[in-house]
């Protein structure tokens, strides 16, 4: 059974009396071994003071000596009211005998005896899986019978958990009246704080302020907690522990699919068959593979959609909503809102390829003059100093140097090729009798004759010895046809070896030329 004193928070007021104990509404609210008694503080007031031969502020009374001027013995009204300051919140320093502790540490007893030691290193383990937020078994469990000494740290199972700072509802945390801290936690380490605690009922989230408690944030994002008793039954400290669920989002052309894990959902103690989305109308779901889909369609205002855009984007949005196991009475729902976001910018291609060509149907076509060349033979092996036009008298055994070059505006393009050069003894590049030097665009000889440069430009080189190739000293004329090769649809460099060419070109036959006389 609730006591009464759970009608309101218990507010410390200022009295010069003599009288000690807790200004309730109802004798109801005073323990057992306390007296129930009218006061002259306030009209129609009611106090609870603890018996000779007891001590404490008259809701709990234990054997001892009565104090009237310690701190809990001081009179406490019972109102409902929720705690609007921090000022408990605020850093404490503790005495141990004769010592004063330094930041951080309390008075623990190590090994039975008291001294100063850091709570972060001196704790009990509390771990206790009824004391869950998400356990909302109802069962009557209760600190007041606890006998609480130093400082614990929290765990469910493996897992490092905190009290909640924020309302527990009632009947939660496996007890009637949840006990959670009424300030955040301590954000500075090595600082123990003083905060109050409040208790939920029926419905009012600090309907009653216990007794504050020390706190202490700890090196690795953990806390300690200085545990007291509490006023009464049933109040027990909440320890939170988060619903990781993890949900899936699938943002689909149509349609919006959200999926939790069977498991994680289990271990958070809810009914995957009981989730709804913002419209309670829509809680059909599926079963795949472990995971709970639940959908909606791709749609404002369907099932409670919402839709914002933000410049780039259109955002879909709704809440799932999920209740605990076996719970038929009103209670909150754990909520999973989720969002698509699709973009609002879009591109597209066109899957056929389009391939432009000009038609030249009809078209009239005309005939131009063939490319400009001219041959030059040289002195040098660099090709830098040449001949002067007409004869040139030479020895037998001598290097011919020989350079040609095409006039051509599509330098980029276009490149001239070495397609056959060969001596005769007339100037007519026609005449039968004629000797190869450089035949189907490769050397005839690799010991007398060497192609410099050929597909590569607008001009080509190669290098002779002068024999005589008709067997008597006569005057000797070279002739070279060239080609154009479009060197943007094919190799045009050609490619020799052992005499024998494997042709890799297309080319455009251009107008022999022709060099000499040259005379042995």
């Amino acid at each position: 059974m609730i006591l009464v004193a759970l009608l309101g928070p218990l507010l410390v007021l200022s009295s010069t009396g003599h009288t000690s104990g807790t200004i309730v509404t109802s004798c109801e609210a005073c323990h057992e071994q306390a007296v129930c008694h009218h006061t002259s503080l306030m009209a129609g007031d009611i106090t609870c003071t603890c018996k000779k031969g007891f001590s404490g502020d008259g809701l709990i009374c234990t054997p001892g000596h009565n104090d009237a001027g310690a701190d809990h013995h001081a009179p406490r009204r019972v109102r409902r009211s929720y705690p609007t300051s921090n000022s408990n919140l605020a850093h404490v320093r503790f005495n141990c005998g004769f010592y004063e502790c330094a930041d951080g540490e309390d008075c623990i007893t190590v090994d039975g005896i008291q001294q100063c030691a850091d709570p972060c290193k001196r704790h009990t383990v509390l771990n206790e899986a009824w004391r869950s937020t998400n356990n909302n078994e109802g069962e009557k469990h209760c600190d007041r019978n606890v006998h609480w000494d130093g400082y614990y740290r929290m765990f469910i199972g493996n897992q490092s958990v905190s009290m909640p700072d924020k309302c527990v509802e009632s009947f939660m945390c496996g007890t009637q009246a949840p006990l959670w801290l009424a300030f955040p936690h301590p954000q500075q380490v090595d600082a123990i704080v003083r905060s109050a605690v409040c208790a939920s009922f029926r419905g009012v989230c600090c309907w009653v302020q216990s007794q504050p408690i020390h706190v202490k944030a700890c090196p690795g994002n953990y806390f300690v907690y200085k545990f007291v008793m509490p006023p009464g039954c049933y109040f027990a400290y909440c320890a939170y522990q988060p619903v990781l669920l993890r949900p899936e989002v699938v943002c689909g052309r149509s349609l919006i699919q959200v999926g939790l894990n069977r498991t994680n959902l289990e271990a958070a103690g809810l009914d995957a068959t009981t989730a709804n989305l913002a419209d309670p109308r829509c809680n059909v779901h599926e079963e795949r593979d472990g995971m709970v889909w639940y959908q909606v369609e791709r749609m404002e205002g369907t099932c409670g959609n919402t839709l914002e855009t933000n410049g780039t984007d259109a955002i879909f949005s709704n809440s799932l909503f999920v209740y605990h196991i076996r719970n038929v009475s009103f209670t909150r729902p754990v909520s999973v809102p989720f969002s698509c976001a699709y973009p609002l910018e879009s591109e597209t291609s066109l899957d056929v390829a389009i391939k432009p060509y000009l038609s030249l149907k009809n078209a009239k076509v005309g005939k131009g003059s063939k490319v400009g060349s001219n041959m030059t033979l040289y002195r040098n092996d660099n090709f830098t100093e040449a001949y002067p036009a007409g004869g040139v008298t030479l020895p037998v055994g001598s290097v011919l140097h020989v350079g040609v070059s095409v006039e051509e505006s599509e330098t980029e393009r276009f490149v001239v090729v070495l397609e056959d050069c060969y001596a005769t003894q007339s100037p007519d590049p026609e005449d039968i009798m004629r000797y190869y030097v450089i035949q189907n665009k490769c050397p005839t000889e690799f010991r007398q004759v060497r192609v410099e440069e050929s597909g590569s430009s607008l001009r080509a080189r190669f290098s002779a010895l002068l024999f005589l190739y008709q067997g008597d000293y006569r005057d000797v004329f070279l002739h070279c046809r060239l080609s154009l090769c479009d060197q943007r649809s094919t190799s045009c460099t050609p490619v020799c070896a052992k005499r024998k060419y494997r042709s890799v070109t297309s080319s455009v036959p251009l107008e022999p030329l022709t060099i000499g006389p040259i005379t042995c």
